[in-house]
């Protein structure tokens, strides 16, 4: 295998983050070079609804052979990197309150289209760590809840409406 292709190979692994509302020269060579597998959206990329819809076409046009992902962490609480004019959701603690699946997949419904409508295809969430630590600020309220059953029954709820609606999710923390 030439070490061309072995670059690409493995760059189809990554997913970068940039600077700037639109694609920059950088991420040009880095697709060209590298065959990247994706972006990930953060604050510092995201302006208007417009905007984003552009730039995830703008990215889209660096793809060869299949879509990239375009990813971003909409939570919802305290880690949404799309804010008003976007909905802006509540934390997952509230959602785990309500012990209610059904609740959980509207929620998902409604920000899979929200997110899907401006090009983004991969969302890293929901939080699926089980709150077991009430002294934990990184994670606390993002957690659906303190019970592995509920965690779990909603969790799955919101991937598989993720799923339904066209946006793929990625669970997270690992190892938890």
């Amino acid at each position: 295998m030439s070490q061309r292709a072995f670059r690409r190979q493995v760059g189809q692994f990554a997913i970068v983050g940039f600077d700037g509302y639109t694609v920059p020269e950088e991420l040009r060579m880095l697709a060209n070079e590298f065959d990247i597998g994706g972006v990930i959206l953060f604050s510092r990329n995201i302006d208007s609804p417009t905007q984003v819809a552009e730039l995830t076409r703008e990215v889209q046009s660096l793809r060869r052979d299949w879509p990239l992902w375009v990813s971003v962490d909409q939570e919802g609480g305290r880690v949404a990197r799309l804010r008003d004019p976007f909905t802006e959701w509540p934390a997952m603690q509230v959602l785990g309150r309500s012990r209610d699946a059904n609740l959980a997949r509207r929620f998902a419904s409604a920000l899979a289209s929200e997110l899907t409508a401006v090009g983004i295809t991969l969302n890293f969430a929901p939080v699926v760590d089980v709150h077991t630590n009430p002294k934990n600020p990184v994670i606390g309220d993002r957690a659906i809840s303190a019970e592995p059953a509920i965690v779990s029954t909603l969790g799955v709820s919101i991937i598989e409406a993720f799923q339904v609606g066209g946006l793929a999710a990625c669970a997270k923390h690992f190892p938890g």
